[in-house]
């Protein structure tokens, strides 16, 4: 059981002594909740109570195909320029909407956007035909936006 812990004291005697201190305790504590066999369950559901306040959950495979597929994105505006000459007046640019989606959302906060950010998009799909990369750039605002048509079914 306590294979696992091999390299503690070598990462450990590393460390300052206030670091020391924090991981001797913490690690003391976990040790002894798995000999005491506390803690158990359902580890998904733990992390999920622990976390999801925080707006974290489970991987959603929809939207890591449209994030991987917006890391291609080479920001060139041409999306963002169609989108404008068609009409179009989305609350986030489509160029910042994939690059957006591309950081793995991280660019909402430094954006100051509410959940979700998306809106206003006509859904014409304008900025799709001009993209070089070929990114699905309607869907990726659709995604940001909490509408189905995010989704890749």
């Amino acid at each position: 059981m306590l294979k696992g812990y091999r390299g503690f004291v070598r990462e450990m005697a590393g460390t300052g002594r206030a670091a020391l201190w924090l991981q001797v305790s913490s690690g003391a504590r976990h040790v002894l909740r798995r000999l005491l066999g506390g803690a158990g369950g359902d580890p998904v559901a733990l992390f999920l109570e622990n976390y999801g306040p925080d707006g974290i959950g489970l991987p959603d495979p929809a939207w890591n195909e449209l994030q991987l597929s917006a890391q291609h994105c080479l920001v060139c505006g041409l999306c963002s320029s169609e989108c404008a000459r068609v009409g179009g007046s989305p609350r986030l640019e489509p160029r910042d909407a994939v690059v957006s989606a591309a950081r793995l959302r991280v660019d909402w906060a430094r954006l100051a956007l509410a959940e979700p950010v998306g809106g206003a998009c006509q859904e014409c799909a304008a900025c799709d035909s001009v993209c070089p990369v070929g990114i699905p750039i309607h869907r990726v605002q659709a995604a940001l936006a909490g509408r189905p048509g995010g989704s890749t079914e």
